[in-house]
């Protein structure tokens, strides 16, 4: 992860620099690696058939409708928060951007005070006011950091969509727990590793069906 989080923006850049401009292409580069989830789901699924003590057979899958319905949901928003990302990057130089996502941090403390109840701590609070800082001091000096060729207009606007790619993440993971939470007490089981695995198989593939489906509509295939 933490070579992927280095090197990915990198990357990115790097595409838009050297003339790449199909934001739908780099949006669908983000999750379409969701197959290489099925070889750990499936030995997850092979070795609770292996353990299980009871005569029924094990559900391939875990999921309720209502926690399907939802997990469909975040992936769109997974999906929407990628293509923000990539518009952000192919203007924004990338040490702004990876301030202006590490704010997610904020939007996560926020939205998991809001949507699971989770107390701000005083370290929380601490993070929150030195991220919200960070960004207003890269707003107020636009014109330092600002890349050759791109306007003002571009430049806050992808300023702008780079901030709502951060908020979208932090909304990711509260509505996550959330979800998991309620399927849980549904349920009345715990939430397992094949349970999250099948969340994140979902999240990716949904995320890289609406990528496809924007690069159809934008005929990013020719």
């Amino acid at each position: 992860m933490i070579v992927g989080s280095a090197c990915g923006p990198l990357l990115l850049r790097t595409y838009f620099l050297h003339g790449g401009n199909r934001k739908w292409l780099s949006n669908l580069l983000q999750t379409t690696g969701w197959p290489l989830q099925l070889a750990p789901l499936n030995a997850s699924f092979l070795s609770h058939r292996r353990c299980s003590t009871t005569t029924r057979s094990t559900p391939v899958f875990l999921r309720s409708p209502r926690l399907l319905a939802a997990t469909v949901g975040i992936g769109l928003i997974i999906g929407l928060d990628n293509l923000l990302y990539s518009y952000g990057m192919a203007y924004l130089p990338v040490s702004t951007s990876s301030i202006l996502i590490s704010t997610q941090l904020a939007f996560t403390a926020g939205f998991a005070l809001l949507i699971v109840r989770q107390r701000f701590t005083a370290f929380s609070v601490n993070a929150v006011m030195l991220l919200s800082v960070g960004a207003a001091m890269l707003g107020m000096n636009a014109g330092g950091d600002r890349p050759a060729g791109v306007t003002t207009v571009q430049y806050y606007g992808r300023f702008g969509m780079t901030l709502g790619a951060a908020a979208l993440v932090g909304l990711i993971l509260p509505a996550t727990e959330l979800s998991q939470a309620g399927h849980a007490a549904r349920a009345g089981c715990a939430v397992t590793y094949t349970l999250v695995m099948e969340m994140q198989l979902v999240f990716a593939f949904t995320a890289t069906a609406f990528s496809a489906l924007g690069m159809l509509v934008n005929n990013d295939f020719h």
